[in-house]
């Protein structure tokens, strides 16, 4: 019989024990016959070594014969015999199971013998753990009877994890006579041998790891290193690391099939139950230990540490774990359906019973599918909540799809739904509307009760389903003392949120204090709804920095408290504090996968933003919570973020794209929300800023009545009386505009530095100009406290005028102080407003109403100037430099030097900073 040829490759530091098999060999060619047996763990490569020394003993001219055992012939007598006689001589009958036995061997004996006496044998015995005993008994015989035979006898034998080798095994390998050699892993330079091309050290070092010296694995993920360099995987060869090979991922050396498949291979090879234990292992992961893989594998506790301890030598385990996801994944994958299944369903019991955590017991749940048991939903729902608390909303949510499946009554059924509403509004707020109200009908029935109910009906307020959310409220108000509290939560949200809604109940929701124990949810809503009615209330931002305080170990379910704090800094002008408690809360968002939370908190920061005049990050904080928040339902939540792009984009002088927002038609039931009131504010400001005063007059006066009405007649929301007093300065109204300002300071604003900068701004813009500067100091000094740049500027605007006319020479400093103050904000149209050929501006974004006289020719710096001149020195005047000019002109480079070169003549100064001074304005690009 002759051998297939072996690999060189696997031959790699196995050459020593070819070269001492060789003089065995030659000691049989002269008449002393020899044994040996090769042991090692699979796929060390013992059959290779096998081969190749039998393709030597060919080349010399011996005859060989071998036999390839297998577990399946185990029990089958004579089996290995059998294949021995078939390669001498096919009409030879091998011994059967009735034979006598040493009849058997000693016929097999004489067979052996006289092929011997003609020319050296060699006889070959793979795996000869799995030989059956009736043929070891007659190879026994013969190997007792060797010492004059040209023979050579070379096995075999693999390390056996399970079965103790029969008595007659022992006895014929461990004979005085026999040569034992022992195959053990490659060390780190046998796996260099095995690369095809110089490898580099950390390649080698990367594969010895990872392979445990394994040949067949380092084999596989040397295979894996080559595919990944070769032009056509990669597209081309990259960077080598100096010594020829490609370069290693970041990370380590790339794991993919070819390695997952050699790992599943080496399983196979090892026995069923490896791949039962490695099924198990792959299952339970991170639960998995040796007392629970036993009771789940049905493998005895001894057998499978030795097992563990197999797999963990040549790299496959790390303790009780598969080392690789790949390779998990690749275990997983070739399980068939329904045993994958039922050993999910055994796993997720045994894990329950061992008192295993409910995300690990919820993980097998998931891969089995529904299980009608009574535990199985209890399990199911705290493993949502924990994944919920834990920022995991997909998983949480997945849990409560299976946990709906598994109820064995409506009841819980309902409950399970208004869960999972909630999870999916944490994870798509937008699409979230049909869950809630899927649940009316039944809380209205009596079938969904308690807080289950009421999450639901928050959740109606939230996307302005308000007359279901009322029926709801209203169905739940019944008098029980243990719904209080929630009930008094919902009161607060409503006067926060909807304060609208509020006083269309038929009956007021309690008003019981919430207790010192509430959680932060509760005393988020109570902080912002104090500030809302009272401004800046000294305990209302207490509860809220005590929301923020605890926020560092807040779980994923509780940050819903965290923007509605943090807008109850922002309107009581806590500006400084609310941008850094905004900034911390948005750098830890990465910890939690809750995109409603993130994309609230990106809205309240585009507030906070745009009230310290940082106008680009208020938009774009706000395009990122309105595309997240926004869907075919308007809510509360991207109305507000919509309201915030109208106001910035506004104040930016991107009136196209204010306009934009303001295209599609808001729902009334807007009007009933505090979001409403931002986005009646915010348009009449766009209203104001293209011309349409009597537009813009009655969005004010609309908000105005609305803030009245509900009791949250604070500026720090919506400072309506001031947007209605500039609109009658546009129509000529001083006296109107001025009672407006007037009782806007007569009203209480105590800690509200912005909001009462903002109001001394309209009065001095309703005063004598004389009495303007005093004024206009006073409102700088607050908002520039307050880190309120926009607002700043724009006092300063004025400020600057003020001088101006009053011939103070402190107009010019001023002037460059406001426009680089709103360059900072990217405020264009004030901005232009501070060059001197520009349109004099109204309040607020504001100007005062007496820059509108008839004195630009007063102003124009530019006097003299043809049109073209005036173009060119106007741009440089704001900072741009000659390419920009001439880009934006469709005019040449050159072109734009000559025109400079005549404005500095007919001006006369000499460079472009006295332009810049000429102009009253002074580029920011330096500051």
């Amino acid at each position: 019989m002759t051998p297939t040829g072996g690999s060189s490759a696997v031959l790699v530091e196995r050459r020593k024990l070819l070269d001492q098999l060789d003089d065995l060999l030659m000691q049989s060619a002269r008449g002393r016959g020899a044994i040996a047996a090769v042991s090692g763990s699979t796929a060390m490569g013992k059959t290779t070594v096998l081969n190749a020394l039998a393709e030597r003993a060919t080349a010399a001219g011996s005859t060989v014969l071998g036999v390839v055992s297998s577990p399946h012939e185990r029990e089958v007598p004579y089996s290995a015999v059998a294949q021995l006689f078939h390669a001498i001589d096919a009409r030879s009958a091998p011994p059967v199971a009735e034979d006598d036995p040493l009849a058997a061997a000693q016929r097999t004996y004489q067979i052996i013998a006289g092929l011997a006496a003609r020319r050296p044998l060699l006889i070959t015995v793979d795996d000869i753990q799995h030989t059956d005993t009736s043929s070891l008994s007659a190879l026994r015989y013969v190997a007792q009877r060797l010492t004059r035979l040209r023979l050579a006898l070379v096995f075999t034998r693999g390390v056996t994890v399970e079965e103790q080798p029969p008595r007659i095994l022992h006895d014929l390998l461990y004979r005085t006579s026999v040569r034992r050699f022992h195959l053990g892993p490659l060390s780190r330079a046998g796996v260099r041998e095995l690369a095809p091309s110089p490898p580099s050290d950390r390649l080698i070092t990367e594969i010895h790891a990872l392979s445990g010296g394994n040949p067949l694995l380092a084999q596989a993920l040397i295979e894996e290193h080559r595919l990944r360099a070769t032009p056509e995987s990669t597209g081309g060869v990259g960077p080598s690391e100096g010594d020829g090979t490609p370069p290693l991922p970041e990370g380590g050396i790339s794991i993919g099939p070819v390695f997952h498949q050699a790992v599943l291979a080496y399983l196979h090879r090892i026995g069923p139950r490896a791949v039962l234990l490695a099924r198990c292992v792959a299952l339970l992961d991170e639960a998995a230990t040796p007392l629970l893989l036993s009771r789940l594998s049905g493998i005895d506790t001894e057998l499978l540490k030795r097992y563990l301890r197999l797999l963990t030598g040549i790299g496959v385990l790390s303790g009780a774990r598969l080392r690789h996801g790949g390779v998990r994944q690749a275990v997983l994958g070739e399980m068939p359906h329904d045993e994958a299944t039922a050993l999910r369903y055994r796993a997720a019991r045994l894990l329950y019973d061992s008192g295993a955590p409910p995300q690990a017991v919820a993980v097998q749940l998931l891969g089995a599918g529904p299980l009608h048991e009574d535990w199985v939903l209890g399990v199911l729902r705290e493993a949502a909540c924990q994944a919920l608390d834990d920022g995991d909303v997909q998983r949480g949510i997945r849990c409560l799809e299976l946990a709906r499946e598994c109820c064995s009554d409506e009841t819980q059924r309902l409950s399970v739904k208004s869960q999972y509403a909630c999870g999916q509004w944490q994870l798509r707020p937008a699409d979230s509307a049909p869950h809630f109200l899927a649940l009316k009908a039944p809380i209205l029935e009596g079938k969904l009760t308690g807080y289950d109910a009421l999450w639901a009906a928050e959740g109606m307020l939230f996307h302005l389903s308000f007359d279901d959310a009322l029926m709801t409220v209203e169905h739940l108000n019944d008098g029980d003392e243990e719904m209080a509290t929630a009930l008094h939560g919902t009161r607060m949200l409503m006067a926060s949120e909807v304060p609208g809604v509020l006083d269309r109940l038929s009956r007021p929701l309690p008003a019981t204090a919430a207790p010192a124990m509430s959680h932060s949810e509760l005393r988020a809503r109570h902080a912002l709804a104090l500030v809302l009615e009272r401004g800046a209330d000294e305990y209302a931002i207490a509860l809220a920095q005590q929301v923020f305080q605890a926020s560092p170990n807040a779980v994923t379910s509780q940050l819903s408290s965290l923007p509605k704090a943090l807008l109850a800094l922002c309107y009581a002008d806590q500006l400084d504090a609310a941008a850094r408690w905004h900034d911390h809360l948005a750098g830890d968002a990465g910890r939690h996968d809750a995109p409603a939370w993130r994309a609230q908190i990106a809205c309240v920061g585009a507030l906070v933003s745009l009230r310290r005049g940082r106008l680009a990050d208020a938009v774009r904080q706000a395009e990122t919570a309105y595309a997240r928040l926004s869907g075919p339902r308007w809510n509360v939540s991207s109305a507000l973020a919509l309201a915030i792009l109208i106001e910035a984009h506004t104040a930016m002088g991107d009136h196209q794209a204010a306009a934009g927002y303001l295209t599609p038609e808001p729902p009334p039931e807007l009007f009933l929300t505090r979001a409403g009131l931002h986005y009646l504010y915010a348009r009449g400001r766009h209203h104001l800023a293209t011309g349409n005063t009597y537009l813009a007059l009655s969005d004010f006066q609309g908000c105005g009545s609305l803030m009245l009405r509900w009791n949250v007649d604070t500026p720090t929301v919506a400072p309506w009386r001031l947007g209605e007093a500039e609109a009658w300065l546009r129509l000529g109204d001083r006296e109107r505009a001025a009672r407006l300002v007037e009782k806007q300071l007569a009203r209480p604003d105590t800690g509200l530095s912005r909001s009462r900068g903002m109001a001394l701004h309209g009065l001095a813009l309703v005063q004598p100009t004389a009495q303007q500067p005093a004024i206009l100091r006073d409102a700088f000094r607050l908002l520039e406290v307050s880190g309120a740049r926009y607002e700043a500027a724009a006092v300063l605007a004025d400020l600057s005028r003020a001088y101006q006319q009053l011939g103070d020479k402190r107009a010019r400093p001023t002037a460059r102080r406001a426009w680089r103050l709103a360059k900072s904000c990217q405020a264009e149209p004030l901005c232009q407003a501070l060059l001197p050929t520009s349109a004099p501006r109204s309040i607020g974004t504001r100007g005062s109403a007496e820059s509108r006289g008839d004195d630009r020719a007063d102003q124009d710096s530019f006097g003299g100037l043809s049109e073209s001149e005036r173009r060119v020195a106007m741009l440089a005047a704001q900072g741009y430099a000659n390419r920009e000019i001439a880009d934006k002109l469709f005019i040449t480079v050159s072109t734009v030097e000559q025109h400079l070169t005549r404005v500095y003549r007919k001006m006369g100064i000499r460079n472009r900073e006295q332009l810049l001074q000429g102009a009253h304005a002074v580029s920011y690009e330096s500051a």
